[in-house]
């Protein structure tokens, strides 16, 4: 894969953590840059995802018993 390729792909893996198209700025970091940041940002992406469906099944506690099926459902937990 010569570098053009290796770059091609790495914006491809920024813009799909992005989940859009990566902002004109970023043209400035070489393909290893724009590895390392797609990475680094779907790690968190990952984590916070975790972190607010955990939050979230937690919060389930203050929800009487009778009504936490109803809105697991509702929350889509």
């Amino acid at each position: 894969m010569d570098r053009s390729d290796t770059r091609s792909a790495a914006l491809g893996e920024l813009e799909a953590a992005l989940e859009r198209q990566p902002p004109a700025g970023l043209d400035a970091l070489d393909a290893a840059e724009l590895g390392k940041l797609a990475r680094l940002l779907s790690e968190a992406k990952r984590t916070q995802k975790a972190q607010v469906d955990a939050a979230l099944t937690e919060s389930l506690s203050h929800v009487p018993l009778l009504l936490r099926g109803a809105v697991r459902k509702i929350l889509d937990l």
